[in-house]
């Protein structure tokens, strides 16, 4: 086979994988940079609010280091995610703690991990932990989402 085949095959074969890929019928694992994996797939289907503060999570993650897909800063993102309330309150936060509002330290998590806790009067929570470079203790945050319009409405450290 001549080297003008080959390459014609390999590239046949990687626009093939392209188009099956971006059909949904190669389906791997979606992982967030920086995310830890959990361990087994969970039965049930995630659900909106889940997808709500991981896509705000990971957004904010990525304005922090300064690799934001769209250019936008942390309160960009807080804006686009968050109830006004909200943000004023985590502003405020920030400044009281001399920390980020939504990490809850100066530094940057070395990865995360995000359960479902239950929805009731039409919110759901999670709690999304994060797990710091420097060993120290995981960090909880409690997210309250409004089903109606998936508006982060709540961020709090979970109680211990």
């Amino acid at each position: 086979m001549s080297y003008r085949s080959k390459l014609r095959r390999t590239a046949i074969g990687i626009c093939a994988t392209a188009v099956i890929a971006s059909s949904g019928l190669l389906a791997l694992p979606a992982q967030a940079a920086g995310t830890k994996a959990p361990a087994t797939a969970p039965s049930r289907r995630e659900a909106p609010a889940e997808r709500e503060v991981a896509s705000f999570f990971q957004n904010y993650y990525d304005a922090v280091l300064e690799q934001q897909s769209e250019g936008k800063n942390t309160f960009d993102i807080r804006k686009e995610y968050l109830d006004p309330k909200l943000d004023e309150a985590l502003t405020t936060w920030g400044s009281e703690h001399h920390a980020d509002p939504v990490l809850r330290r100066s530094e940057v998590v070395k990865n995360w991990e995000l359960s479902y806790k239950g929805d009731a009067d039409g919110q759901s929570t999670l709690i999304l932990t994060e797990h710091w470079q420097d060993g120290a203790p995981d960090t909880k945050v409690l997210y309250t989402v409004r089903l109606s319009d998936r508006v982060i409405v709540g961020l709090t450290d979970a109680p211990a």
